[in-house]
């Protein structure tokens, strides 16, 4: 079968679509992409692909400006090569904007089948499974998924069950060697120069820039941390980045005191994979050379803050290492201003992750010591269902918020799956510590999220009994009553820190029944089976 992807996102969030690619192929998919052209070199390092189709995004836009008929011209042009050479019978798009949407329905054929982000026949959004909303949903909400995006990504191609390894094409040998002999020219300067006064055991590549300021680890904190891995290890520092972060380069050097080589803006994407490979482990905020580097199996060790958090962003690969601040606040929510001014950002100290990274360096595994309170370590591993998890190595695994993000996937996996309500809540929440173990909340959040399941309940009893009044007497008093009840279900869920993404579900699955109140009230039992089976948890394992 031709299967055809669309991803028209971020450099990282393209790379994340391997998975997808690998476990399509392994079931007998032949796979095209649809990537951003300016991308599109990136989709050299991705396996199993048939052939690339870059959108000229900026093309199209200068056409636009001089005149909309010729980049509609040249948009029909592209899209007619796409279907005729890729003849997808299946397209995948997961990306959730509204034009990318209608891309996506116009290089699906009369024959073909549109998964994922799609339109109805009024050109309204809607999305062809719940893990697909999900996906949506967490993207705008990033703070609420315990789901890997990759996982998310796999759910939405209908690949559950299936290992789908994330495994990247190595740069070509003549790649390699090129960064090989850069790698050693810089050092050779730096030696006659006097910079470096022996020859490095090796290298560290670090990452100082990120999607934002706030999500940052400051350059200072990098500086100090190449500095230490310089005198500890012998590891020269190899600076990476895009050349629009070249200002973090001159920072990097007016703070280090050990030498380094800065290759900001000095690489393309083939010879950034060379860079990592040359490299003992990468150091780096959560960007897309950190995803970059999981895919080519090198050792990484990441810092999450701010919005970031590895729950969902986190390097997809076993044994990856993963820091957040050991924060109440972290991590904080989408457009909401900090109150802290970023304390977050300066909270993990370059002694933790030298001392972490050195510990690894000298044993080959990835340990915390009670000391280092100033972060949460957690280590990833791959659970034989395929999904991503984390393993905490200092102490949090019981903690309230990892507890409720166990709680979350147990629930929300058989819920996006429609487990048959005989089914639904049954199995343990299983930890990586202790498999057979069902956890509870601490007594705070205990509290809120059942005062908050009873109201959902109450509700959702009250949308049933107006809805089956509805039926028989379709009267203007009770659609407004039952609307009513919608509308303050819909806003309980949307100011829950703990079920906001059941407001975002709850809108998308209810406008897409459109006027067929059958349907709308299938959809109140079901959200009502999971909202009881979660209560009747808490309630048993709480008290």
């Amino acid at each position: 079968m031709n299967t055809l992807i669309i991803n028209l996102t971020r450099f990282g969030d393209l790379l994340q679509t391997q998975p997808v690619i690998s476990g399509l192929t392994a079931r007998g998919h032949r796979v095209s992409l649809v990537c951003l052209e300016n991308f599109a070199p990136a989709t050299a390092m991705l396996r199993h692909v048939e052939a690339v189709y870059p959108l000229p995004g900026a093309r199209l836009l200068s056409l636009m400006e001089s005149g909309w008929h010729g980049g509609l011209s040249e948009l029909w042009q592209w899209s007619r090569t796409v279907r005729s050479n890729a003849a997808p019978r299946t397209v995948l798009n997961l990306t959730a904007s509204l034009s990318v949407r209608l891309l996506a329905r116009h290089l699906t054929g009369a024959d073909a089948q549109l998964h994922g982000f799609a339109l109805d026949s009024e050109g309204f959004g809607h999305n062809t499974d719940p893990w697909s909303t999900f996906l949506q949903a967490s993207t705008r909400m990033r703070g609420c998924s315990p789901f890997n995006i990759i996982d998310l990504f796999r759910m939405s191609a209908g690949l559950d069950g299936t290992q789908c390894p994330f495994e990247l094409n190595s740069p070509a040998d003549s790649v390699r060697e090129a960064m090989n002999n850069t790698l050693q020219a810089h050092t050779g300067n730096l030696l006659r120069s006097g910079a470096m006064r022996h020859p490095p055991r090796g290298f560290v590549a670090l990452q100082p820039g990120a999607s934002e300021e706030r999500r940052r680890w400051p350059v200072e904190h990098f500086a100090r941390t190449g500095d230490m891995l310089w005198q500890s290890h012998g590891l020269c520092p190899v600076l990476l980045g895009s050349g629009a972060e070249a200002e973090l380069g001159r920072r990097y050097a007016a703070a280090a005191t050990a030498p380094h080589i800065n290759l900001i803006g000095a690489t393309d994407l083939p010879s950034l994979g060379a860079a990592l490979l040359a490299a003992r482990l990468l150091i780096s905020n959560d960007t897309g050379t950190m995803h970059l580097a999981a895919g080519l199996g090198v050792p990484v060790l990441a810092i999450f803050l701010a919005t970031a958090q590895p729950w969902d962003t986190g390097p997809y690969k076993e044994g990856m290492c993963s820091l957040e601040p050991d924060l109440p606040c972290h991590p904080c929510p989408f457009n909401s201003r900090c109150p802290h001014e970023h304390i977050c950002r300066r909270h993990i100290q370059p002694a933790t992750v030298h001392a972490m990274t050195a510990r690894w360096l000298d044993t080959g595994f990835w340990s915390a010591q009670p000391e280092e309170k100033d972060a949460r370590v957690w280590i990833s591993r791959l659970r034989s269902d395929g999904f991503l998890d984390l393993e905490s190595l200092s102490g949090h695994e019981n903690t309230d918020r990892t507890v409720w993000v166990r709680l979350q996937r147990h629930f929300y996996s058989q819920f996006l799956d429609r487990a048959p309500a005989a089914r639904f809540g049954t199995g343990t929440v299983r930890t990586i510590n202790e498999p057979e173990q069902l956890l509870k909340p601490e007594n705070d959040t205990l509290q809120a999220a059942l005062d908050e399941l009873a109201q959902a309940d109450a509700l959702l009893h009250l949308l049933q009994e107006q809805g089956n009044a509805l039926r028989h007497r379709s009267v203007e008093m009770l659609k407004k009553r039952f609307l009513a009840t919608w509308q303050k279900l819909q806003v309980l869920w949307d100011a829950s820190p703990r079920f906001n993404v059941l407001g975002f579900l709850w809108m998308s699955e209810t406008q897409e029944a459109g006027a067929c109140l059958d349907t709308v009230l299938a959809l109140a039992a079901r959200y009502r089976t999971l909202i009881t089976t979660w209560r009747t948890h808490l309630l048993r394992e709480g008290i």
